[in-house]
């Protein structure tokens, strides 16, 4: 029987998925396609959309494949990558497992756009982020869209973990052939991410930068 999700308990809305809580565990969470996500590609790739295999689902085959290379590469701290634990079919179409970053509240992690947001931001988490950006540029793991609302705060294990935009845009892909090219797109990436985490701590009134 599938998992029963309602639209209106959906936790958080991107441009590709629906984040819910999963039914059944507080320890976890399922993402789904969004119908907005569908009717883009509906849209951008009206031809392509009908003729290719799984076309609505190329963010989880790009997404599972970067945790199979974290898994059989033997990648070393793997937790800056939220982990996925599986499938599941819902109400809403084909969903995937991850496992919830939680607070000590037992509350879902802040996200790294609240922390500054919030006035929260310390030089602990200047540290994490450092170690965070370090442990991206080092590994060869494709990473597409870092923004500091899919950054979040672990608060318990005192560490950053990316929830979302991991995997190329695209199948195929340069990146998932080149590690050469795919390590300059992740420090293109991180780079980018610097840039605008200076430019939310502005915005919030922070004399010290990252």
């Amino acid at each position: 029987m599938d998992m029963q999700l309602r639209l209106d308990q959906a936790i958080a809305k991107g441009n590709e998925k629906l984040v819910f809580p999963h039914p059944e565990s507080d320890d976890l969470l399922i993402k789904v396609i969004s119908d907005q996500f569908r009717r883009t590609m509906d849209y951008k790739f009206s031809i392509s959309t009908r003729l290719r295999r799984l076309t609505y689902y190329w963010p989880y085959i790009k997404e599972v494949s970067e945790h199979i290379y974290l898994r059989e590469g033997k990648v070393k701290d793997t937790h800056f990558v939220q982990e996925f634990k599986g499938f599941v079919d819902t109400n809403l179409g084909l969903g995937i497992t991850v496992r919830a970053v939680k607070k000590h509240t037992g509350e879902l992690a802040d996200t790294l756009h609240k922390l500054i947001s919030s006035k929260e931001f310390n030089q602990k988490h200047i540290d994490g982020l450092i170690d965070l950006l370090k442990w991206l540029e080092q590994t060869f793991i494709v990473v597409r869209d870092l923004r500091t609302v899919n950054i979040v705060w672990d608060e318990i294990n005192g560490h950053f973990v990316v929830i979302d935009g991991i995997g190329s845009r695209r199948l195929p892909s340069l990146r998932t052939i080149s590690r050469l090219y795919n390590q300059r797109a992740n420090r293109r990436c991180t780079a980018k991410l610097r840039r605008l985490v200076n430019k939310e701590l502005k915005k919030s009134g922070y004399e010290l930068l990252f």
